[in-house]
């Protein structure tokens, strides 16, 4: 092959390879997505409701009496027996007083026992007076005298008999109050918080005051989620439900669940708080080896009927609210008027298309489509911020694997192929002249 002949294959390969440097430098690089296909899985209605962990027995003592704290016998975590004493308060006052109390009962005691004598002797002075006046020894008002003193000493019997009750009465008040000084557990469980210390002084039960809080005793071994549902959904919701509850400190592990109550009355909004009534709903769970904990929040996706094979994506790949951009909507379109509606971005030959879709119920995963895609149809379900910012129009191509190699989505896979083809051929004949040449 002579010089000649050499110099038009490189003219040649050069036309070639050239235009095609210049395509893929200068084409824009394609936004590499996550993907997945509209299929049909069997979905249950459900709702979402929010809320934390609670027992389900939990007792909060307060004292009875004003006293001084002198003993503690429990600390946080004890186990402790019903009717167990976990607290003392300083009886020193009390004691005092059911002292004076007992004085004062002896003598409303001598009280009646005096009264008791008086009218005795009155009794027997009218008995007197009434046989004198019959014998005419005596006027009839002396006789009438004598009836009133009588009865004058009989009303002061009942009086001191009155006073006596009172007398004993507070008495019995003050040994009560004696006994309260001890403070005993009213269940059996385990001691989740002490909050009043040696020397403070305790009070009668008053929210909010300190000293009124003495312990937290709790039955550990009962812990339940509750739960606030919204007015619009607890119409679904009914004892018996089953339900998948959420730990935030375990979420990738939920527990199963069971409604056991559903409050007939909305729970009281707080200051401040929207005007929606939310109704609170208590689940049973199951037994789980999870560190759960009174008030860690929760999540809890409630099945409200049976479930069927529908059309599905992942929530994730569905636009809704704030983050849907349709083409023929205005800005000014309120959330309301897109209820029930999405969008998502299929592909099609390597390129993103924007399609708006009708949406159904769905579950903690996924979304019923009843319109807009097909089974089948692939549809872009991440990166969440590549998804937000994605535009109808877009080059696209599947996300690497774990093996590092990327999968090209339609003509984009022929395309490479070709330009491997091309680049390849271009190489070998420029290697096959470099080999003539030399």
């Amino acid at each position: 092959m002579n010089k000649r002949q050499i110099l038009g294959i490189a003219v040649i390969a050069a036309v070639i390879i050239v235009p095609v440097a210049i395509k893929f430098t200068n084409s824009k690089p394609k936004i590499e997505v996550e993907l997945a296909k509209v299929s049909k899985k069997e979905i249950q209605p459900s709702i979402l409701a929010s809320g934390n962990f609670v027992f389900r027995q939990q007792v909060q003592l307060s004292s009875e009496v004003i006293g001084k704290v002198s003993e503690v016998l429990v600390k946080e975590g004890d186990k402790i027996q019903q009717g167990q004493v976990l607290l003392r308060l300083d009886p020193t006052l009390i004691r005092a007083e059911v002292t004076q109390q007992r004085a004062i009962v002896r003598s409303a005691q001598v009280n009646i026992e005096r009264a008791q004598l008086n009218v005795d002797r009155q009794q027997i002075n009218a008995d007197r007076s009434r046989r004198l006046a019959e014998a005419k020894f005596i006027d009839a008002s002396k006789y009438e005298d004598a009836v009133h003193q009588l009865n004058v000493a009989k009303v002061d019997l009942h009086a001191a008999r009155e006073s006596m009750q009172q007398a004993s009465a507070s008495l019995d008040q003050a040994l009560k109050r004696l006994d309260k000084t001890e403070v005993k557990a009213p269940i059996s469980g385990t001691v989740t918080a002490v909050q009043i210390k040696i020397g403070e002084t305790a009070v009668a039960s008053a929210t909010g005051m300190a000293g009124s809080s003495l312990m937290t005793i709790a039955d550990i071994g009962s812990i339940m989620a509750e739960v606030n549902v919204d007015e619009a959904d607890v119409a679904k919701v009914a004892v018996g439900q089953r339900a998948k509850v959420f730990p935030a400190a375990f979420d990738d592990q939920p527990v199963a669940g069971v409604v056991e109550e559903v409050s007939m009355a909305p729970r009281a909004n707080l200051p401040g708080a929207s005007q929606g009534k939310t109704y609170v709903v208590k689940l049973r769970l199951s037994e789980t080896t999870l560190g759960i904990r009174t008030g860690m929040t929760c999540r809890v996706e409630i099945v409200t009927g049976g479930g069927s094979l529908r059309p599905v994506l992942p929530i994730q790949a569905i636009l809704t609210g704030d983050s849907m951009k349709l083409e023929n909507k205005g800005a000014k379109e309120s959330k309301e008027a897109l209820k029930g509606a999405g969008v998502v971005f299929t592909v099609k030959d390597g390129v993103a298309r924007k399609k708006e879709v009708k949406v159904g119920i769905a579950d903690d995963n996924n979304q019923e489509i009843l319109s807009g895609v097909v089974d089948g149809d692939m549809v872009v379900t991440g990166p969440a911020r590549v998804l937000r910012a994605l535009r109808d129009g877009d080059q696209i191509q599947e996300k690497k694997t774990d093996t590092g190699a990327t999968k090209p989505t339609g003509s984009a896979a022929s395309a490479t192929g070709s330009a491997s083809t091309a680049a390849s051929s271009s190489a070998s004949t420029t290697v096959s002249a470099e080999g003539k040449k030399s």
